[in-house]
Order: structure tokens, then sequence, then C-alpha cells
């Protein structure tokens, strides 16, 4: 049984509605980044949740892009990894402002622990995505650089997990 194709205009507006959706999660990032300065958290659980269905709606889109009526088209392809790596490079940016917070903490803020474990995983995972040879071009020093220092900041936590582990009452 063949793969269902889809028409190249179904999947140019699906990408026109994800580069709505990539600026709302722009816009969301940058609140998220000015309340988290002040421990405000509630923002930048927003801000994930923006992420999340960006990449939830990505994920059809990709798939959508593999099985394209008359093959691959560079044009649609290039516009999807592009929107994909500003908002990954978004992640990294607004991640490193959220744990720059954490890490000033001996202990997790009360309901900051369900984040602090969802950023483990999104450090992982955008650094695997953005890892991809498709991105390599997409991606500049500076973003290169965020990343690395997402992970020393995650590194540092983690090296104060025993206490961080033991929930405030904050």
């Amino acid at each position: 049984m063949a793969a269902k194709t889809y028409p190249k205009a179904e999947v140019e507006k699906l990408l026109n509605a994800l580069e709505v959706h990539a600026n709302e999660v722009s816009a969301v990032a940058d609140e998220a980044q000015s309340k988290a300065e002040r421990n405000s958290f509630k923002s930048y659980q927003a801000f994930r949740n923006k992420a999340g269905e960006f990449e939830t709606f990505s994920i059809l889109i990709e798939g959508r892009l593999d099985h394209l009526q008359g093959g691959d088209d560079p044009r649609l392809r290039g516009h999807f990894d592009d929107l994909t790596a500003l908002t990954y490079k978004l992640l990294i940016k607004t991640s490193i402002q959220f744990l720059w917070v954490l890490a000033q903490h001996n202990e997790l803020p009360l309901g900051t622990r369900e984040i602090f474990v969802q950023e483990l995983r999104t450090l992982y995972e955008t650094k695997k995505k953005l890892g991809e040879p498709r991105y390599q071009d997409r991606l500049d020093e500076e973003a290169k650089r965020k990343i690395h220092v997402a992970e020393e900041i995650l590194t540092e936590i983690i090296d104060k997990a025993p206490s961080l582990l033991q929930f405030g009452t904050k």
C-alpha cells in the first residue's frame, strides 16, 4: 500500500500557519524572559506550552513534507527548517534565562520541579535536533555558544541536585 501524499498547496498553508505560530512563540518568549528575572515562572510555563504546540504542529508538517505529491520541494523544506531552527534557538535562549534564575537558588521554588525536569528533556532534545546536519548552516556562533552555556548552567544545577531536589515552600 502506497503512503498517502499531500498537495504542495496544502503543505504551504500549513507552513504559513506554522510561521504565525513561531511568531507567537517569540512573543511569549520575550514575556517569559522578562518575568523570569522576577522569579515568576507562570509566563515561562505559558512559553513552554506554546513552544510545545509548535513542536507538535511541526511534527505533523514534517510528515507531510516527507510525503509531498511530486516529491521533495527544497523551498518548502527550507522554510520549514528555518522556522524550526528559529524556534529551537528561542527555546535555548529562554531556557538559559530560566535555568540561570534556578541556578541562583539553593532550593527549587515550589512548582518549578516539573519545569526543571521538562528543561532537562528539552535541552537534550533541542541539542539533538539542532545537531542535525540540515540545521548546521542555520546556526550562528551565538546560537552554538548559547547551547554550550545552557549545558553549563544545567550542569551547575545538577551539581546542586541534592539540595535543589528538596523543594522549598517559597
